[in-house]
Order: structure tokens, then sequence, then C-alpha cells
């Protein structure tokens, strides 16, 4: 019988749960502990060939629920069916000169390496010293159970190898829901190739109402990302409560450190998951299509190319219809959903448009 926990959810409930089937366990009696009490019953009254052509059970059978019936002084929780599950599970064998040689090939010879070449070391080194051979998933599997992986150590000049503390990385909460204006901007950069220039442009994208904004830099660092962000805060007409990006190194240090003395919320996204940053990944479709393209002569000249991208936000966000806000601009989206007063977008307008000026 397969038990279901409505209450599974709650903390502490499988414990409490455990230890009220323990001391209450004639509320516990299942059906099928019922039926052989049923049977053991018909056998003493009919005999023991007319309970096996009625039920059909076996011999053995039978004398094994009646031990243990009469052992547990006749208690019908006694033959409530047992888990079937295997006592003792196989461990996988692993032969530890096999798995020295593994730790050496991935950490010494070429660092974590991948299970594929491994494999061809591997089998001449079997072969050479008559050892079983294993199969490629086999290794695979080896190397992450064991942990078998090589980190970069940084060492300082006299020789000492620095620690490295890695800091967990917050995620966005998968039961996040956006529902205010501010409560989630994406952001991600741009990489574009200008002769044997490289430019950066920096984007962003309120995920509730669409309101965007984009500024281009020279440099790809944490202090460009630190700067847009500050100026994101000015043109953007609500406060900004939380930021997801990638783990790019532009987000680290001055920008994570920008983010908590503003009190915003920081979330990075899984790597190699950029559909979980759906918006700001079209978003940037849609402005290297409609405007980067037709302007990228002007990327040499960084303040110029900032100033006709400006003009073109203040375009997207008040006259641009968008299929996701029901053919309305991001700027009247928010004014409909009564985020703010025409007055104020009035004054983020002038500020927008003279930011760079």
């Amino acid at each position: 019988m397969q038990l279901g926990f409505k209450y599974g959810h709650c903390k502490g409930f499988h414990k409490l749960y455990n230890y009220g089937l323990k001391h209450y366990p004639n509320y516990m009696i299942t059906k099928e502990a019922e039926k052989r009490v049923k049977i053991l019953k018909f056998w003493k009254k009919y005999g023991l060939q007319a309970t096996i052509d009625a039920y059909g059970a076996k011999k053995s059978t039978l004398y094994l629920w009646q031990k243990i019936y009469k052992e547990n002084e006749y208690k019908l929780i006694s033959l409530n069916p047992k888990s079937q599950a295997r006592v003792v599970n196989n461990k996988r064998q692993i032969n530890p000169i096999i798995l020295k040689e593994i730790k050496r090939l991935r950490t010494e010879v070429c660092p974590n390496m991948g299970k594929a070449k491994v494999k061809k070391y591997l089998d001449n080194y079997c072969k050479d010293n008559n050892l079983p051979i294993y199969s490629e998933s086999k290794i695979g599997r080896i190397i992450k159970e064991k942990k078998i992986y090589h980190h970069r150590q940084k060492i300082y000049h006299d020789g000492t190898i620095k620690l490295i503390k890695r800091q967990k990385k917050k995620r966005k909460p998968k039961d996040l829901i956006v529902n205010n204006p501010g409560d989630l901007v994406q952001v991600d950069v741009i990489v574009r190739f200008v002769g044997q220039m490289k430019r950066y442009i920096v984007t962003a994208v309120d995920v509730y109402s669409r309101y965007s904004f984009a500024l281009c830099y020279t440099r790809h660092n944490s202090l460009s990302a630190k700067d847009f962000i500050k100026k994101l805060e000015e043109v953007f007409p609500y406060q900004i409560k939380a930021i997801q990006t990638d783990n790019g190194s532009e987000f680290h240090k001055y920008f994570m450190q920008y983010l908590e003395q503003r009190n915003i919320i920081h979330y990075w996204n899984f790597k190699g998951q950029p559909y979980k940053q759906g918006h700001i990944e079209k978003y940037n479709r849609t402005i290297q299509e409609e405007f980067v393209d037709q302007h990228e002569i002007w990327l040499d000249n960084v303040d110029e190319f900032n100033e006709k991208t400006i003009d073109w936000l203040i375009w997207y966000n008040t006259k641009r219809y968008h299929w996701s806000l029901n053919l309305m601009s991001p700027v009247d989206y928010l004014i409909n959903n009564g985020c703010f007063s025409k007055m104020c977008w009035t004054n983020t307008y002038s500020l927008q448009k003279n930011l760079f000026c």
C-alpha cells in the first residue's frame, strides 16, 4: 500500500508521522492485513487444501503468516506487508590502482581531462598492468562520485598558496512572481566589433513593463557596469528592487558593491541557461536588429552613438508597441496600470533626454 503525505512539505511532519506510526499501530492496519487474517480464519475452519483452492495461496506462505501472527501475540498490524526494498544495495567496486591513475590523469597530466580522453590513456595503462577495462560511462560516474576535479590555485610571490573563498551566488527563486515595476530588471552586455575595436553595449529591461535602457562603453569591466546602473537608476521612473545578470566578470566587485549600498538584490543566472533571462535576450536581439545594425558606423565615437541611442530609447519606451503589453508602449502600459502619472513621465523624459547632452 502506497501512502501519500498531504502535509509532506511541512518541516518535521515526516518525523511526527513516523512517531505516530510507531506508538499508535492500531490505526495503521492495512486492507492487506485484514485480508490475510480472513484467509487464516478460513484455513482453520475449512482446511489447508480448501484454502489453497479458494485463495491460491502457497502452503509456505500460509505457515509464514501464521508464525508471524502468533509470535506478535495475534496483533493484526503484524500482518501488514513489509517493505520490498533491498536491505543492502550494491556499491560500485573501483580498483584502487585504476582510481589513482584517473586522479593522476585529471590533476597532473591534463587538468580536468574529459572522460573520453581519460579512457584512451586508461585502456593502455590497464592492458599493460593486466587490470579490468572500464567503460567511458563508468569513468564519468567515478569522476563525479569521487569529485576528481582540478581547481586552479593562485600563488603569492613568496611561494605560498592563496586560498580562494568562493561565495555562494544567489539565484532567482522559482516561485518569484513579478507584480510591480522594478521587481526584477535583467541586465546583459552586447559585444560588437568595429574594425580593430571592440564596443560593449550594456542593456537593461524591466520584466514587468518592458521599459528598457542601453549605453555603449569602450571597456568591459565592473566600473562600466557600475556607471551603467547609476545612470539606469536616474532614468528609470521607479525604484529598482532586484537585478538579474549572467556570470560575467563585469558584474563583480564594484558592480556588486554598488548594489549592496543601494540595497538592490542581485540574482545570478545559472551558467549555460540563457533562456532563464529570456526578456533581456529578446531585447538584445531587438535593439541590434532595429538600431545597432543601422548605426554601427557611429560606434567609433561612443558619445555620438549614445546620443542616438537615447533618441531611439525614448521612441522605444513611448511609441513602440509591444505584443507582450497588448500592443501598448511601456510608458502607456505603466500609466494605464496606475504605476505613475503622465506628469511623472514628463520629468523622466526630460532627464533621459538631457542625461548625456
